[in-house]
């Protein structure tokens, strides 16, 4: 029923009652809807959160509830609060729409970096042709921004335990601009991910693997069908059908030269997310479903 509401345009909003022990059921329906259709209230001067049950609630304790959606979603009190206030600006129009972190933005205890708009891929599930949101950051690009530029909006690295390269857009299209900001990323203590769509091979129009060794950590590589049909079907990419090999040879070479290396699928109706994860072990690497609306 939420999913329907959700389709329908609404927002579903949770009050204290998901802190109940024995509220399972709501907190499923926290956990399968996306953040960015989800609202906090306190319904008070009733349903005080667990803690609290049996006296009058206020405004305050909408905390509690935002830390069981936090809990819930793996998420930050931070992420709930900064998606949260989004959501309610767009619904009642309180505040403003903060652009300050289109550039770097950090979600969890990992900041990432949008560098580009631009991708070999149109994905028929991808969120940026709806708008640019993630986790209630914009990170709709005026321009692509150059190193200096970066290292500004990056600031304090602080206690991150990474820094990924993703954005709404492909990363590798700029290739120099990843590797020098990941050299710089490494020399201040930072480990470095790159999320990708695997194509950056056709790109450049050679293997450009090798130049990433020891700059990066760790390759996320979506892989989101398990042959090529079905990928030009939701991935659309750019290249026609040579996508989908050049995905899966990008992800064995990468096997070779990164040390953690993981092939994703997106969670969409009627993928058999079984053989793309066989796909992931023939290939010799990790696998990872991601949740289909769930973007972040």
């Amino acid at each position: 029923m939420a999913r329907e509401c959700i389709d329908l345009g609404f927002y579903i909003s949770f009050p204290g009652t998901i802190t109940y022990p024995k509220n399972d059921a709501v907190r499923d329906v926290v956990r399968s809807i996306p953040v960015d259709h989800l609202l906090v209230e306190t319904d008070c001067p009733y349903l005080s959160p667990q803690g609290f049950r049996g006296k009058r609630n206020e405004p305050a304790r909408v905390r509690l509830t935002a830390e069981k959606v936090a809990e819930v979603k793996g998420l930050t009190i931070e992420d709930v609060a900064r998606v949260t206030t989004l959501n309610a600006h767009r619904l009642f129009g309180i505040g403003e729409i903060d652009q300050a972190t289109k550039i770097a933005y950090a979600i969890r205890h990992s900041l990432y970096l949008n560098i580009t708009n631009r991708c070999t891929n149109a994905c028929t599930f991808c969120a940026k042709f709806k708008d640019f949101t993630v986790k209630g950051h914009q990170l709709h690009l005026e321009h692509e921004p150059d190193f200096d530029a970066v290292v500004r909006a990056i600031g304090d690295l602080g206690d991150y335990e990474e820094v990924v390269f993703c954005g709404y857009g492909e990363p590798l299209i700029r290739l120099d601009l990843v590797k020098r900001l990941a050299e710089w990323l490494h020399s201040q203590g930072v480990k470095v991910r790159i999320n990708t769509d695997g194509q950056a091979n056709l790109v450049h129009g050679r293997n450009i693997v090798p130049e990433l060794a020891g700059l990066v950590d760790s390759i996320s590589v979506s892989l989101n069908a398990p042959d090529a049909e079905t990928y030009q079907q939701i991935c659309r990419s750019s290249f026609g059908p040579n996508g989908y090999q050049a995905v899966k040879e990008f992800i064995a070479e990468a096997a070779r030269l990164i040390p953690c290396v993981t092939a994703t699928a997106v969670t969409l109706p009627g993928i058999d997310i079984d053989r793309c994860r066989k796909i992931a072990e023939e290939l010799g690497v990790n696998f990872r479903a991601r949740e289909y609306n769930e973007v972040g």
